[in-house]
């Protein structure tokens, strides 16, 4: 297990599970507990019904960003995907909001119960013509105006700003453990750390051994931790770091999910506190790494951040953690989540901070074979 602080969502972990014999031989061998890993296993087991089934994972919960994100439910607003169009080309990015739309609307029909109800999130950065084109195109391919220009409040002014109407809030750890809860005759080892995998051979470190574990099909989620088990992958961690607050008793800015410097830093309130990560854009070098301590030089940015949305400074910091994010070729967007790495194993990994919306996908297209 890595020592690290505990996210604001993680004071809801269940207890530990104690170590338990691990197989020799399954069906199916998924590497890593986040949320590829989860919704995996859900789908798996639903496709292939006895089939054998383990999910190892290296921490007691989880590890990453799958328990340490923001709790955003979101397709993306049209700052982000701007920027992004630059990088990759529209197409790529309309079909990745594609993506994303169907990611949440499976979440929500499989854990309505289980989530926040949509609230909307906004975009804080100012309007202009080119923004404004591309969120009509983004309107027209999702055949509904998910984009629209709207009157928020933002530090103490009432101003014009796009809202995606569809995105929402959740709490990760739940959601979490609904998935894992939901799939049904499926085995987790927590505390099984795979230090070598290929060709349906897995060699696991648990309980203070090596153990030897043959599988039919193989597939590793271990998003921003890839490189610790495959070196040659060209998955890059990026840290994000989170405060939350103590209760407000008033806030300048809706308490609607948030966005600002193109959706680097990004906010939401959760039970009555104020939640706000971010910065990455200031500290690209000291965040490009995979260490879940917090630092702090980002948390003084999130501070100031949070005095200026919130506009007082009448609280306190009650928590502040990191999670690791994994980014194809150091790209936010643009390359394949899955790759095949040889005849029985295949990597779903690289999310770029759009895991909660896209694992999901990934798994039921992977479920059923496509």
């Amino acid at each position: 297990m890595t020592t690290r602080s505990l996210s604001y969502w993680e004071d809801a972990l269940p207890d530990a599970v104690p170590p338990a014999p691990l197989p020799a031989d399954v069906d199916v061998l998924i590497v890593g507990a986040g949320f590829m890993g989860s919704w995996l296993a859900l789908f798996l087991s639903e496709a292939r019904p006895g089939a054998s089934i383990l999910v190892v994972e290296r921490d007691v919960f989880g590890l990453g960003a799958s328990s340490r994100n923001a709790g955003f439910l979101t397709c993306g607003h049209v700052s982000e995907m701007l920027d992004d169009a630059g990088d990759v080309g529209e197409e790529v990015v309309l079909a990745s909001f594609e993506r994303r739309r169907r990611g949440v609307a499976l979440v929500r029909a499989r854990l309505g119960d289980q989530l926040e109800a949509p609230c909307g999130s906004f975009d804080a950065d100012e309007l202009t013509d080119e923004k404004r084109a591309l969120a009509e195109r983004l309107n027209a391919r999702a055949g509904r105006e998910v984009f629209v220009e709207r009157e928020v409040c933002f530090m103490g002014e009432t101003t014009t700003r796009f809202v995606n109407v569809e995105d929402g809030g959740l709490h990760p750890v739940c959601v979490l453990e609904a998935v894992r809860a939901a799939a049904r005759g499926v085995t987790w080892a927590y505390g099984a750390d795979v230090v070598e995998i290929t060709a349906g051979v897995a060699r696991v470190q648990h309980v203070g051994k090596i153990e030897t574990l043959r599988y039919g099909a193989g597939y590793v989620c271990t998003n921003a931790a890839t490189r610790s088990l495959l070196a040659e992958s060209d998955i890059e961690p990026g840290r994000g770091q989170i405060i939350v607050t103590s209760p407000l008793t008033r806030c300048a800015t809706d308490p609607l999910l948030g966005y600002r410097d193109g959706g680097y830093d990004y906010f939401r309130r959760v039970d009555g506190r104020f939640l706000i990560g971010g910065g990455r854009q200031h500290f690209r070098r000291e965040e490009a790494l995979f260490d879940l301590a917090p630092t702090a030089a980002v948390r003084h940015y999130l501070e100031a951040a949070a005095r200026e949305i919130i506009g007082h400074d009448d609280w306190t910091v009650e928590h502040h953690w990191a999670g690791v994010m994994g980014f194809p070729g150091g790209q936010h967007l643009g390359a394949a989540t899955r790759r095949r790495l040889d005849g029985r194993t295949e990597l779903l990994a690289g999310f770029g901070g759009m895991g909660v919306a896209c694992a999901p996908v990934v798994a039921e297209e992977v479920a059923a074979g496509e």
